[in-house]
């Protein structure tokens, strides 16, 4: 009797086991996992909304400047990377439904953007996806990994000036105060040669009028009409100097401890407004304003460059 109850009691916990084998290997549930984001909710819906930007976080597609999304008789193909490819099926302002496949294999996930209640300048996003609990407890599978990976690195590309702007920009102070000026309209041809000009007059201005140069260059120029252009060019001084009102050459200060916004670039010269545009997009971003201009201070030795030459500058935007 004690041994029949033994061998009933052994097959209803096989029994048990299988149900929850089968259970747990089968039957799916709805994954989720969620981070924070300093964007708000529709700047980053951006993000997870199109290929175009996917592409720049989603791993294994992130870092790979040459994958771009195509069009086929009228339909939007996946982005492919060696076995993976990556389709956004649903799309709205704050997400995207996406298909994430390798070979055979295939995950349909969401990516949401929410707003944080406590401020509109910060939002989460959520990751969802349909996985079984076995293999959630096992290895979440690989291209459940990779979706869990890519949400993490969504964070880090969007905190990262560098990946998100393309330049790295930070916010910093005025330390250099004290400067002379002077600004000119030439034709567009005559730029290189009237900005050399430009810093010889005002580094020989300096000189003769003890002003201790400090080797500081700072330049700025926009347009003027649809044949010129309007250069401003301006060195540090150390002393200050005397100047006639309305003169030419001017002398200025500029208040010590001012906000600015500052991005380090290094490439060609005539290229210069790639990063002002990502320093208005940064300020925007992040509800900055400025009532002054943005300009460039030259880190490369030197005051004659050519519109092509590569050269280091800091790049400075004032704002409060």
């Amino acid at each position: 009797m004690a041994i029949g109850k033994k061998k009933s009691f052994g097959i209803l916990l096989l029994l048990v086991i299988v149900a929850a084998a089968g259970y747990t290997g089968f039957v799916s549930k709805t994954w989720e996992k969620t981070v924070s984001i300093p964007y708000s909710m529709l700047k980053t819906g951006e993000q997870v909304n199109n290929a175009v930007n996917l592409i720049k976080w989603f791993r294994p597609f992130a870092g790979n400047e040459t994958l771009k999304e195509t069009v086929q008789n009228g339909q939007k193909t996946p982005v492919v990377s060696e076995d993976y490819s990556l389709q956004v099926l649903q799309a709205s302002t704050i997400g995207s439904v996406l298909k994430f496949s390798k070979g055979s294999a295939g995950l349909e996930c969401s990516f949401t953007a929410a707003s944080d209640p406590k401020t509109m300048d910060e939002c989460t996003v959520t990751l969802q996806y349909k996985n079984s609990l076995l293999a959630h407890w096992l290895d979440r599978g690989q291209l459940e990994a990779k979706a869990v990976e890519s949400l993490e690195n969504l964070k880090t590309f969007m905190e990262d000036t560098r990946q998100f702007y393309g330049y790295e920009i930070e916010e910093t102070t005025v330390t250099d105060t004290a400067y002379i000026f002077k600004s000119s309209i030439v034709p567009l041809t005559d730029r290189r040669t009237e900005t050399k000009k430009l810093y010889e007059e005002l580094i020989a201005y300096s000189a003769a009028n003890n002003g201790n140069y400090t080797g500081t260059r700072i330049f700025y120029s926009t347009p003027y009409g649809t044949d010129k252009i309007m250069l401003f060019a301006s060195i540090g001084v150390a002393n200050e100097v005397k100047v006639t009102p309305g003169a030419a050459i001017q002398y200025k200060r500029m208040p010590l401890g001012k906000n600015l916004l500052m991005a380090t670039y290094q490439g060609p010269l005539n290229q210069v407004s790639k990063v002002f545009n990502a320093m208005e997009n940064f300020k925007a971003d992040h509800k900055l304003s400025s009532m002054a201009i943005p300009y460039f201070k030259f880190i490369s030795d030197g005051i004659d460059f050519a519109d092509d030459q590569v050269v280091q500058l800091k790049v400075y935007y004032p704002i409060f």
